[in-house]
């Protein structure tokens, strides 16, 4: 089902467009004489539209980034000298860019253009016309013109090379304004011009300066001369995998393209040097300035460290404190040394004062030095053992017993006496050991303090001591790279173009002046067409109304003006053919029709023209017609005969008065067709045609001739049609082409409709053409009728 909708729908649009295109080439055919005028016009003027152009050559180059960051590779698995920095950026949503589009900004900025500028000297410009167009002279130009002084305004005028050494300078601009004047100049000399001093410089190449050549000069602002070549110069990305850079330039001279290209990368490549040591230097000063400042402060470190170590008397803080602690122990060791030889000699003098323990010996107790008491005690011990083994064999009184007991006790009391000193003495020692104890505890307390400082000194200096190293390190690194002055750029092919301007583009200017050709006279008919609201032909007729037609009579352009019949034409001319289907359609629609009525919307619509040579058709077929001017109000028909009496005559005649016969001319309008005139005008014309005389005379005309044509009043003027019409067995409505409005044809249906006219229908006036018939006649109607109106385009209606 919806396929054959489908269907339906293309097959109506393909009836729709079939039309549509029948009536564009009948139109054409029509106009075709327009048409070719129109295309060799814009031809013409394509091609001198494209001679007037300059030549633009294109070169384009392309240069390898080594460092640059394609920008295809902008995300996480960037390039490897990608920052850390710029990932987590983007891994958060914030673009960074990459540096590939930076050095394309760079390439194409007015900074480094002003540079290009300035190195070629492309703000003086050197052009002469060539074929009709400015060529530029770059490197072929005879001559060069050194400005003496620098401008920021357009200055320009023309040089004609009158001989070997003299040139004449003509048509001064200065800011926009002409200057009149000519000056004459040598060659090499400083003269001073309305466009300031100047010098004129024989082109060395040239071994004979070219007489006879005027050179237009023109001399820009170099900012201004920045701005226009930078226009003229592009930079893209050759793909985004690579880091490579295509530079085009677009130029008049090819080689002035090619020079600005190498330019270009050259002042890059200065400016990419340039930057890289203007860093470096910039990193060197910091360097220095650093590096002097941290060795002072590396210095007043050291000393601070000197001054504490000195201050402490410590050599090494580690190695110190170790041999605090193991003084102090020691000076502890000894301290309990000497309290134990104070607490022996102490115990042996009590065990010596004791009287109990007196025959006994003295105990041989370790830990007592440095007094002599173990020889005494040993002696004291075995004369001791010698008393006591000479008691066991005698009595305690034996002399010899009394000998060892006073021995015994000098020996005795001199042991106490020197166990006393001894005591005394360790006294004394343990006191100064203990005191030497407790300064030693009190150094090896403050050792931690003394070590957390020492050791933020340390730390102070050792920092100092890195970021002191660090630096000098990078100051060999930088003064190693301002040893290099390779950037990271070079050309990958040199400017490359074709032979042939891309601009202007011949084929498509042509193309567009053909298309300009064909669409211009399209549009006038389409504009005349669409402010057009006459009837365009049969179809606006068809659309609008079902009355039938039964003609449609070509224009045709008589020579005879008003007058003009068919039969002064060759019998196969169209119009002669269509009034001969025009008769064939009447006979065909009404055979026994023998009164016709022709009328109109509006006068200029040709009704005249159709009833008489309608008439004349009907003659020429071997029929008897009378043709009756019922226009008595303007009688264009009776005015080519130039008789008074007629059809107002035999109306307002009373019975008998008036012979029909002797009012009707004869022949008058062709062999065959016989004219009744209007008359002379009456004042009450409606009332004259209303009367009984009218139907009678045609009801006796009938009888007298095959056919009777009546030529009445347009309907829309006055009501005379309406009333001529009631004696019509056919009434003929000529709708013309170009004239009768498409909003009136409504009103011609509900005429037919409600049957105002017998047996209407509609004959077809000009049909093939949108314009009146040259022989002009028309209706002025005294009695209120329209006045000729114009059309859009001026021409009558």
């Amino acid at each position: 089902m919806e396929d054959n909708k489908l269907r339906n729908t293309e097959e109506g649009e393909d009836v729709q467009l079939i039309p549509i295109v029948k009536l564009c080439w009948s139109t054409f055919l029509i106009y075709w004489k327009w048409f070719l005028l129109s295309v060799i016009i814009c031809l013409g003027l394509g091609w001198l539209y494209q001679q007037r152009q300059s030549r633009v050559y294109q070169r384009q180059t392309v240069m390898l980034i080594e460092d640059a960051e394609p920008s295809g590779m902008s995300g996480v698995g960037g390039r490897k000298g990608r920052s850390n920095m710029s990932t987590l950026l983007e891994l958060n949503g914030i673009s960074v860019g990459n540096n590939l589009k930076n050095e394309i900004f760079i390439l194409t900025s007015h900074r480094l253009m002003e540079r290009v500028v300035d190195s070629l000297k492309l703000d003086v410009d050197y052009t002469t016309e060539e074929n009709l167009h400015d060529v530029t002279l770059y490197r072929e130009r005879p001559f060069e013109v050194e400005f003496q002084k620098p401008t920021d305004e357009m200055l320009q005028f023309s040089v004609s090379i009158l001989d070997a050494n003299t040139c004449l300078l003509a048509n001064f601009v200065k800011r926009g304004e002409s200057i009149p004047g000519e000056k004459k100049v040598r060659v090499g000399e400083v003269v001073s011009t309305p466009v300031g001093a100047l010098r004129i410089v024989k082109n060395a190449a040239y071994k004979e300066f070219p007489t006879e050549q005027e050179i237009k000069v023109t001399r820009l602002p170099k900012k201004i001369a920045a701005n226009i070549y930078q226009a003229r110069v592009s930079a893209t990305e050759y793909d985004k995998e690579s880091s490579l850079i295509v530079i085009s330039c677009s130029d008049m001279s090819s080689a002035r393209a090619e020079d600005i290209l190498n330019e270009v990368f050259n002042a890059y490549k200065r400016d990419v040097v340039d930057n890289k040591n203007r860093v470096a230097q910039s990193t060197a000063r910091f360097i220095d300035s650093r590096i002097a400042l941290i060795g002072s402060e590396l210095g007043e470190v050291e000393n601070k460290l000197a001054d504490f170590k000195q201050r402490n008397r410590l050599v090494n803080l580690q190695t110190d404190a170790q041999l605090f602690a193991q003084e102090s122990s020691e000076a502890r060791r000894r301290s309990i040394e000497l309290e134990t030889q104070l607490s022996v000699a102490q115990f042996l003098a009590d065990h010596l004062r004791s009287t109990t323990n007196k025959n006994d010996v003295i105990p041989a107790v370790s830990g007592l030095s440095g007094a002599g008491f173990d020889a005494q005690i040993s002696e004291y011990n075995n004369m001791m053992l010698k008393r006591n083994q000479l008691a066991a064999n005698s009595s305690e009184n034996s002399p010899a017993i009394n000998e060892y007991d006073v021995k015994l006790a000098s020996l005795r009391s001199s042991i106490i006496a020197s166990l006393q000193g001894h005591v005394n003495s360790m006294k004394i020692e343990l006191r100064e050991a203990r005191a030497h104890e407790a300064r030693l505890s009190g150094r090896v307390g403050n050792v931690p303090e003394q070590e957390k400082y020492g050791m933020d000194i340390q730390r102070q200096q050792a920092l100092k001591e890195a970021l002191y190293t660090y630096l000098l390190n990078k100051r060999e690194e930088v003064a190693l790279q301002l040893a290099i002055n390779e950037a990271n750029v070079r050309l990958v092919e040199p400017p490359l173009g074709s032979p042939y301007p891309i601009s202007p583009r011949k084929s498509i200017i042509m193309a567009i002046a053909l298309l300009l050709g064909l669409l211009i006279p399209s549009a006038v008919l389409w504009l005349k067409a669409l402010f057009d609201v006459t009837v365009t032909g049969r179809r606006d007729v068809e659309k609008h109304t079902t009355v039938p037609i039964v003609g449609e009579v070509p224009r045709w352009d008589g020579n005879k003006g008003e007058q003009a019949l068919v039969t002064q034409c060759s019998p196969d001319e169209p119009v002669v053919e269509a009034f001969r289907l025009l008769r064939y359609g009447l006979n065909f629609m009404k055979r026994t029709a023998k009164v016709l009525v022709t009328t109109s919307t509006t006068p200029d619509q040709g009704k005249s023209f159709i009833s008489r040579n309608l008439a004349v058709v009907f003659a020429m077929a071997g029929k008897r017609v009378l043709l009756i001017d019922a226009d008595i109000r303007k009688r264009t028909q009776s005015a080519m005969f130039g008789k008074t009496d007629g059809l107002t005559t035999y109306l307002a005649a009373e019975e008998g008065e008036v012979d029909l016969q002797d009012l009707i001319v004869a022949d008058a309008v062709s062999q065959g067709v016989d004219f009744l005139p209007a008359g002379l005008l009456p004042p009450n014309p409606s009332e004259l045609l209303m009367s009984h005389r009218f139907e009678e005379m045609v009801e006796m005309l009938r009888d007298m001739y095959d056919y009777v044509i009546i030529d009445t009043t347009p309907v829309v003027a006055v009501a005379d049609a309406s009333l001529v019409a009631r004696v019509a067995d056919m009434t003929l409505y000529v709708v013309r082409v170009g004239v009768q409005e498409r909003d009136f044809l409504p009103e011609i249906e509900k005429m037919y409709k409600e049957k105002k006219f017998r047996n209407l229908c509609i004959v077809l006036n000009d049909a093939n053409a949108r314009r009146s018939y040259g022989y002009g006649y028309g209706y002025g109607y005294g009695y209120g009728a329209q006045k000729k109106r114009k059309g859009l385009f001026g021409r009558k209606k």
